[in-house]
């Protein structure tokens, strides 16, 4: 345990009072982990940090000599905090003189009660905490139930390019992508062309339409994420070969002649159609008028992978 602790306000950290109960401790724990649990927070380096420091403070509080010990120390500054207070400006230079002897003569007072609190974090350290392993745990099933309930509740977007105008609409790519799970809905971009946004309920789904789904053959599809949860599966997916490139697996279906080469749209690029497509996945449960150029469908079956 680090001794430093015994300059930090313990029970503000939690949020607490400092007569709470341990059941109260250990709710404000909970909630604070929560919050700060490094897996919630990738982008903030102090996170790792915090989070170990909470888990010190629960260990202290929780544990009666130690809770005492550090109460001590908080009610001797508090009290000298109080005494302080109570002079006056002409009785200043009398105190000061007296407060340098004061301090000389509880030298070895307060030198004892930090002893005595370094002490019972030092016991701390070398005990195994069996509570802290279990509040651990606890924070990780609260962790867990919370991504699977947006699971649940979670509405997981692609973004769908292809080069040929007029070879899909909304009906035949609700069916390739249905292949990997509940599609909520559609929308095919009107003032954006060969553009098209697909919703799934699971998480899984539209990562597995991302990685597998190719389209036709004479026209690939280029699938990617919209939005930051197909993040969590970069890294996981590193050390494994990844999902076939349309446009190589399908390089010879292409017109020799077009050297086109299309770039992947940036976050920035989009966000001009960030409203318009919010607006159209909520009405898209509506019926649609059957799209102009579905006479030029191409009928050939999909490729699966």
């Amino acid at each position: 345990m680090d001794s430093d602790l015994k300059d930090l306000d313990l029970y503000g950290i939690l949020e607490i009072q400092q007569s709470a109960t341990e059941k109260e401790i250990k709710t404000a724990y909970r909630k604070k982990a929560l919050q700060c649990h490094p897996d919630k927070n990738p982008d903030n380096p102090k996170a790792a940090q915090l989070f170990l420091q909470l888990s010190k403070i629960l260990t202290i509080l929780t544990d009666t000599a130690a809770r005492l010990a550090y109460d001590k120390l908080v009610n001797a500054k508090i009290a000298a905090k109080l005494r302080e207070k109570e002079y006056d400006s002409k009785r200043k230079k009398l105190i000061d003189d007296l407060a340098k002897r004061e301090n000389e003569a509880l030298a070895n007072q307060k030198n004892t009660v930090e002893r005595n609190f370094e002490k019972e974090l030092e016991r701390l350290r070398k005990e195994s905490s069996s509570l802290l392993a279990k509040e651990r745990a606890r924070v990780n099933e609260l962790l867990r139930q919370q991504e699977t309930e947006k699971e649940k509740i979670g509405s997981f977007k692609l973004k769908v390019k292809w080069k040929e105008n007029g070879v899909y609409n909304k009906d035949n790519l609700t069916s390739l992508f249905s292949k990997y799970g509940d599609v909520i809905t559609v929308v095919v971009l009107e003032n954006k062309k060969c553009v098209a946004l697909v919703e799934y309920k699971s998480k899984t789904s539209a990562i597995n339409a991302k990685n597998l789904e190719v389209g036709y053959p004479n026209c690939p599809l280029i699938v990617s994420f919209l939005g930051d949860y197909g993040q969590d599966t970069k890294k996981s997916t590193t050390n494994h070969t990844s999902a076939p490139n349309p446009s190589t697996i399908f390089s010879t279906y292409q017109n020799p002649n077009d050297n086109h080469v299309e770039n992947t749209s940036s976050a920035q690029a989009f966000s001009d159609y960030e409203a318009m497509i919010l607006e159209r996945f909520r009405k898209a449960n509506k019926p649609q008028q059957e799209n102009s150029n579905s006479g030029k469908i191409n009928t050939q079956e999909p490729w699966v992978v």
